[in-house]
């Protein structure tokens, strides 16, 4: 599935740091999806958890049964230090679930990480009980800074990490890349119906100078309000995530 040692070093790198791919809250848009498919009670997969800060604490404290799985054991330290329920992914890329036990599972900003995102979402299927869902966000390949930068400086970015996206492109942890259309198409063809898609509101703290100087984000967010729609309107130009939900067929 991946290279667990490689997100050994990859966790550890950024443990500590001013950047981290766990730092932040979840945002307006992830709350939205968690209210509508993770009610109290429900029991949550989480493939791909890191260390659990995002998303799995504010998940386990709200009476969700959540259940995280990752492929790094730093990581895992520190989710469990935190006092989440995470366990370790096999080197298939598989959980320790019995066969439908999930409601909802939930794979954000991880099959762009994965040589073969495929088995990921096979194996969210074994977990998920019939009816239940998947909800999946990816960063939008295709979004109007992507299209510039490559058209002005033919400079592609993997956008994985401040620290090798554009230093060192070739070990940028990203290695699977989706716009609209193609990430509809990856459930689809991985047997998941697709009930919902969504794109990410417009916002200016994604442009890569601004998202490197966390000390302009209030301001750039306040600014971002009367542009947010467009994220909704034109996913496919504007929204720097994508977000899919997908249903278990019963």
């Amino acid at each position: 599935m991946t290279d667990s040692s490689y997100y050994e070093a990859y966790w550890k790198g950024v443990s500590g740091s001013e950047w981290t791919p766990s730092s932040g809250n979840a945002t307006r848009d992830e709350k939205e999806l968690f209210r509508k498919y993770l009610p109290p009670g429900a029991c949550c997969l989480d493939y791909g958890c890191g260390n659990a800060k995002r998303y799995g604490l504010a998940l386990a404290t709200s009476g969700v049964d959540y259940r995280g799985f990752d492929v790094s054991e730093h990581a895992l330290a520190e989710a469990r230090a935190a006092g989440v329920n995470v366990n370790l992914l096999d080197a298939d890329g598989r959980t320790s679930l019995p066969d439908a036990t999930a409601d909802t599972a939930i794979c954000f900003e991880v099959l762009e990480h994965l040589m073969e995102p495929g088995r990921a979402l096979d194996e969210l299927r074994r977990c998920v009980k019939p009816g239940g869902h998947v909800l999946v966000s990816v960063p939008n390949t295709a979004n109007f800074i992507q299209r510039l930068e490559f058209l002005f400086t033919g400079f592609w970015c993997p956008g994985g990490s401040p620290h090798t996206a554009r230093r060192e492109p070739w070990r940028d942890p990203h290695i699977r890349f989706y716009n609209p259309h193609t990430l509809r198409r990856l459930l689809a063809e991985n047997g998941w119906e697709v009930v919902a898609f969504r794109g990410e509101r417009f916002f200016l703290c994604s442009l890569p100078i601004v998202w490197r100087k966390k000390e302009f984000h209030p301001c750039f967010n306040w600014l971002s309000l009367p542009f947010a729609w467009m994220g909704r309107v034109f996913p496919g130009l504007f929204s720097w995530r994508l977000f899919v939900v997908g249903r278990k067929a019963t």
